[in-house]
C-alpha cells in the first residue's frame, strides 16, 4: 500500500482525541467519527473533519482506526447499516485499538477479511496522560503487510511499539497485562488499609513495600501521584478497570483453568461501582475499601 496520507478515526472520546490529536500534528489527514454530539470537537478544532457516520471515515483512508467502548460497539462502527466494512477494502486496513475479548478480536478479523479489509489488533498501553502526551504503548498484531501499513501511525501516536505476532495476540497481551494491574491495584488499596489498620500510614507502608519485590507500578507510581495526593482524574477510569478484569475473568473460564484472583478483583471493583465510583480514577479503590471498613465498623 502506499504512504498513509489520511487516517480515519471511529470513537472520539478521552483517548481518541488525543491520538487522533497526535495524528494530526504529525501530519495526517483525519477523517473522524463519534455517535455523541460535541466529541469531535476537539479533533476538529486540532485541523480534523468530523463525518456523519462510521462509513464514512474510509473515503479517502488507507488506514481506519477503531477506538470505542467494547465489542457491541466495534460491531457497531463495523457492520451496522453505515459501518465501515459495508464499502470494499480493497487492502486497507482496520485497526482496532481498544480492549475487547480477543474471541471477538478474530471474528471481527474475518469479517473484515470478507470484505476486503486488512485488519490489526493493537491495544494501548499506559495512561490517558500518555495518549494526550504521544507517549503510549501499544501491541500490535496481525499480518507483516497490515502492521506495515499501520506502522506510521502507531510511531505517530505512541514511543513504545510491540509487535506481538498474528491476529489476536495483541489483545491477549493486553488482556494479561491488564488482568495484572487491575488485580494489582485492588492488592495496594486493601494492603494500605491493613497497614493503617495496624497504626502504618501509607507513605511507611509504600517504603517498606516498594524496597522488596512487593512493590509495583501502582504502589510506586500510581497510588502515590493519584487518590494519595488526592487525584482522582482518570487515567484509566474504575469502569474500565472492571471491564478489563472482566474481560479475563471470561477467558480464563472459558479455557477451563483456574480462576482465583479476577473474580475477588471484580468484586472489589463492582463495589466501587456501586458506590458511585466509576468515573473516577482506578486508585480510588483505596477510599471504596476505606469505606466499607467504616461502615463494617459502625455495624
Amino acid at each position: 500500500m502506499s504512504k498513509i496520507e489520511q487516517v480515519g478515526f471511529i470513537g472520539l472520546g478521552l483517548m481518541g482525541t488525543s491520538m487522533s490529536s497526535n495524528l494530526l500534528k504529525a501530519g495526517f489527514k483525519v477523517k473522524g467519527y463519534d455517535p455523541l454530539p460535541g466529541a469531535g470537537d476537539g479533533v476538529k478544532a486540532n485541523g480534523g473533519e468530523i463525518v456523519d457516520t462510521p462509513g464514512a471515515t474510509g473515503e479517502g483512508s488507507q488506514l481506519v482506526i477503531v477506538m470505542v467502548p467494547d465489542v457491541p460497539e466495534v460491531d457497531a462502527v463495523l457492520n451496522g447499516d453505515d459501518g465501515l466494512l459495508k464499502s470494499p477494502g480493497d487492502g486497507r486496513v482496520v485497526m482496532v485499538m481498544c480492549t475487547i475479548d480477543p474471541g471477538a478480536v478474530l471474528e471481527f478479523a474475518e469479517q473484515a477479511k470478507s470484505a476486503g479489509w486488512g485488519y490489526v489488533d493493537s491495544p494501548v498501553g499506559r495512561t490517558a496522560d500518555d495518549a494526550r502526551q504521544g507517549t503510549s504503548m501499544f501491541m500490535v498484531a496481525g499480518s507483516a503487510e497490515d502492521k506495515a501499513t499501520a506502522m506510521p501511525a502507531l510511531e505517530a501516536m505512541g514511543t513504545t511499539i510491540i509487535d506481538c505476532g498474528d491476529v489476536g495476540h495483541g489483545m491477549t497481551c493486553k488482556i494479561v497485562n491488564n488482568f495484572m494491574s487491575t488485580v494489582g491495584a485492588v492488592m495496594v488499596a486493601e494492603a494500605l488499609r491493613l497497614a493503617e489498620s495496624g497504626g502504618v500510614g501509607p507513605d511507611k507502608a509504600l517504603e517498606v513495600i516498594n524496597g522488596t519485590i512487593a512493590g509495583n507500578g501502582h504502589s510506586r507510581q500510581h497510588f502515590p501521584n493519584k487518590v494519595l495526593a488526592g487525584n482522582l482524574n482518570p487515567g484509566f477510569a474504575v469502569k474500565h478497570a472492571r471491564k478489563d478484569v472482566n474481560i479475563a475473568r471470561m477467558v480464563m473460564e472459558r479455557e477451563g483453568f483456574p480462576c482465583y484472583t479476577a473474580p475477588a478483583a471484580l468484586a472489589a471493583y463492582d463495589a466501587a461501582l456501586e458506590r458511585g465510583h466509576g468515573d473516577n480514577d482506578w486508585s480510588d479503590l483505596y477510599n471504596v475499601v476505606n469505606d466499607i471498613w467504616r461502615e463494617n465498623r459502625k455495624g
